[in-house]
Order: C-alpha cells, then structure tokens, then sequence
C-alpha cells in the first residue's frame, strides 16, 4: 500500500508540474509556485480535517521544516522546467528524490542491499543519457544545475516528512504549503515580482496546485505507513507523464535516447524498490 500511494503521488506530481511548466513559461517561476500553493494549502487543509489522526505540535513543525524546503525546490523546478527541457529537468529531480531519502536511511542504520547499488548506478546512467540534447545548447547546463538544487531540496523535504506519525495525521502536510507559500510570497515581495497569477493562466495555477497538494498527501500517508525509501522511489516517476504531456501537447523535444535514458532510469529506480 505505501508503494501504491507514493505511485498515486507522483501521477499527481507529474500532471501538476506540466501544468505549472504552462504557466511559468509566461510568469516567474515565483509567481507560479506561489499562487499554486494557494490552492495546495487549501486542498491539504480539507483533506487533513476530515482524514484521520489529530494535529500535533511535532508532526506539524516538521511540516513546517520540509515547506522550507519544498517552497525552494518548487521555485527551482518550475524555473527549470520554463528555461530547460522537461526530458533534462525532471529524471534529475527525480534521482535525486528517491536517493536523498534512501541516503538518510543509510546514515541512520539501514544498510544497501546490493540491488539498492546496482539500481542507483543503472539510474544514473540513465540519467547521463536522458540529458544529453545538443540542441538544447546552453538549457542542458541550466537544467542540470536548477534539477539538481530542486531534487536536493525536495528531498530533504521528504526526509523531514517521513519522521511525522500516523498519529498526526495529514496535518504536517498543512504545514508545509503554508511555510512554502509564506516562503514563496515572500520572496516574490521582496524582489517586487506579482504575488499571485492572473488571467486564464490563473485556472491552471489552481489545478497544478490542487494536484500537487494530493501528490504530497499521498506521498506522507505512504511514509507514515511504509519504507521511507520504497516511498521516495515510487514518488520518482513522475516525469513520466511530465515528459508525455509535454511531447504531445506542448511540442517538447523528447529524442528517442532520452526516451530510453528515462526508460534506463525508471529500471534504476524499480532496483533499488526491489532492494
């Protein structure tokens, strides 16, 4: 079931960031997140009233520690996914994002199985050859860099999420696009951008965000019940409908050795679930 749910989250995850790629190709990426945050604020605070558990003052700061994070890795993903190729940005994110999790659970005593290693090395040679596009020219740089810093980020997010309990519910969740739309809206004051989307683009925003929501409540359920690595693994492959969704609506460039390096990820990534 935990993996289950983490596959559940990242269809949503995958979804959302097309539409948010949408909209942040015609806002700052700032703006974009933010205004989605909006929206993920309010479908998290539904769901977590009238799912189980009760809100505790632990759970919920952790939360609040991974919207820290998230609030900086969303920035990032959407910047990355506006200058960059879908097919460069997202299999970086999402390495990063099942390894980051899997790491921690090594520091803190869990020990990689042989098949965890070998899926990590497949994953990243699949990674080598999905960000390979001569024709992105200086966009692979960028996205790799920008990939990278979001994949890093949300992981350390995830991290903190996995320590919440069952107890506390889907609150923690709360916790963390409040402190992410904080973050973002923030930022976004400061540096004199438009807080919030307006326009047509604005019912976009509002999808990404409601999807996103649902992705991140799926994949907390999922950690409070399961592996945290098994979870985070499940949660990488949301580029998949991402990279779809871009290369038939959006006219991306999705070569066929990109295909195939996402494929080589996506069997990295079935490794190391299968320890």
């Amino acid at each position: 079931m935990p993996i289950v749910l983490g596959l559940i989250g990242s269809m949503a995850i995958g979804v959302s960031d097309f539409l948010a790629r949408y909209v942040a190709r015609r806002n700052h990426a700032a703006t974009t997140a933010a205004t989605g945050l909006i929206f993920a604020t309010i479908v998290a605070v539904i769901v977590a009233a009238l799912g189980p558990g009760r809100l505790l003052g632990s759970d919920y700061l952790l939360g609040c520690l991974s919207g820290l994070a998230s609030g900086c890795a969303l920035g990032l993903l959407y910047r990355g996914l506006a200058i960059s190729s879908v097919a460069v940005v997202s299999p970086i994110v999402a390495v990063m994002l099942g390894a980051v999790p899997m790491f921690w659970e090594v520091i803190t005593g869990t020990a990689l199985s042989a098949g965890v290693i070998v899926g990590v090395v497949v994953a990243l040679l699949g990674l080598v050859v999905t960000t390979f596009d001569p024709a992105l020219g200086d966009r692979i740089k960028q996205g790799i860099i920008l990939g990278f810093s979001s994949g890093l980020a949300f992981g350390i997010g995830m991290v903190f999420m996995a320590q919440t309990s069952v107890a506390g519910g889907l609150w923690p969740v709360v916790g963390q696009r409040t402190t992410a739309l904080i973050i973002l809206t923030t930022f976004c004051t400061i540096r004199g951008l438009p807080r919030f989307v307006r326009g047509y683009a604005l019912r976009f925003s509002a999808a990404a965000g409601a999807l996103g929501a649902v992705g991140v409540l799926c994949y907390t359920a999922g950690f409070q019940r399961g592996s945290v690595t098994a979870v985070a693994v499940a949660a990488s492959v949301f580029p998949i409908p991402t990279a779809l969704l871009a290369a038939t609506f959006d006219n991306d460039s999705l070569r066929w050795w990109q295909i195939l390096g996402i494929g080589v990820v996506l069997v990295g990534i079935g490794l190391i679930a299968r320890g």
